[in-house]
């Protein structure tokens, strides 16, 4: 039979800010998820000020915070937050925290390695010198860039300089023994945790929302340790929205049936735990710019209400009038062209092209309009 011997609670970038109530409200909800499941200890892998000027206004808030919860509290400086420990500042007396160089505490026996955000490649080695000399299991919390071998292409550099920014890299885990890296700097959570070898890595990502892009779920990982290593699951967080993205591009000819898509979507998808970055692009040929986004903001007014809140930004709408000439001869010869006669592919024997002719038998101005919508994002917007 397993047999648990710590459970802990890791957050992290709250990034908290005097302007935005929110986020303290949900840090707040971490710790009471943290105490009502039990867990021994709050881990929090950096950035939890905005600001170093959003930790002087808002430390007595923190520390009350923390002070109430009646846990221990293990927390590391990230990019945004690094100056706010440095010197000394109380948060609370059951508040553990390193500055600018590494910590080892120990936490019902578990050996635990907070390392503070640094350039390059100081935290790497830091953290293999400090973990290949612990027992397993052993917990570190670090705030940096980790990049697995499925995401390596999109990450090199050019000149492969690693001095700018904090990185951790696959290859760095290969020989650890049982160790879970509790990392903060990333928003989204790692769901489910990246395994290499003995080691599990994970984002646990914003406990609330801070930009576009935070989509889905917030969450909080619980980290069972026992003798035979790391159990993690993604808890979320109750009573805070998720981020959502509806994107809609106009294409000439089809804007009123893409208006009838955004408000359809706006009445039917409303949520009030959603707050939705409504992105909003194309070509309009029958009705001006101007009158576009009017319209859609008439829509996203008359349907806010039944979101937690919409975000809808610039309307990246443009004229065809405005489209480059290499666009608009395509789009000219593209408007002359007959679609393929589905009729044709019937008796066909090889069943992809059967299913184009299902395809196009069911959504012919769907497959007109996609060709559509390429060609003027490829080549319009590109040229």
């Amino acid at each position: 039979m397993r047999c648990i011997i710590l459970k802990v609670l890791h957050t992290a970038d709250i990034h908290l800010s005097p302007g935005a109530p929110e986020r303290m409200d949900a840090l707040r909800r971490v710790c009471h998820l943290s105490r009502e499941l039990g867990c021994a200890a709050l881990l929090i892998a950096g950035d939890l000020f905005d600001t170093p000027q959003a930790a002087v206004a808002l430390r007595a808030e923190v520390r009350e915070l923390f002070d109430s919860i009646g846990q221990e509290v293990y927390l590391i400086p990230g990019n945004h937050d690094a100056v706010a420990f440095k010197s000394g500042e109380y948060y609370g007396r059951n508040v553990h925290i390193c500055s600018d160089m590494p910590v080892r505490w120990e936490v019902e026996g578990v050996p635990l390695l907070g390392i503070p955000y640094l350039p390059g490649r100081q935290g790497v080695e830091l953290l293999r010198s400090h973990v290949q000399g612990e027992g397993a299991p052993c917990i570190v919390i670090m705030h940096t860039n980790f990049y697995n071998s499925s995401l390596s292409a999109l990450y090199f550099s050019e000149d492969d300089d690693d001095s700018a920014s904090a990185c951790l890299w696959e290859g760095d885990l290969a020989d650890l023994p049982q160790t879970y890296i509790a990392l903060g700097h990333w928003h989204n959570p790692t769901l489910p945790p990246i395994k290499v070898n003995n080691v599990r890595v994970a984002y646990s990502g914003t406990p609330y929302p801070t930009s576009k892009g935070e989509n889905g779920a917030r969450h909080a990982f619980l980290i069972d340790v026992s003798s035979e290593g790391f159990d993690v699951q993604g808890i979320k967080i109750p009573g805070v929205p998720r981020r959502e993205t509806a994107s809609f591009f106009f294409v000439p000819g089809e804007e009123d049936k893409i208006m009838e898509e955004i408000e359809s979507f706006l009445e039917q998808s409303a949520d009030d735990e959603v707050i939705l970055d409504l992105d909003v692009a194309g070509w309009v040929g029958s009705i001006s710019e101007g009158a576009c986004a009017a319209e859609i903001d008439r829509l996203v007014g008359k349907h806010r209400g039944r979101w937690r809140a919409i975000n809808t930004g610039t309307v990246q709408v443009t004229g065809i009038a405005a489209l480059p000439g290499v666009a608009s001869r395509c789009l000219h010869k593209l408007g002359e062209l007959e679609p393929p006669d589905s009729l044709a592919l019937e008796d066909c024997s090889d069943p992809s092209l059967q299913e184009l002719s299902r395809k196009v038998r069911e959504d012919r101005d769907g497959l007109y309009r996609s060709a559509l919508s390429l060609l003027l994002q490829q080549i319009g917007r590109g040229s």
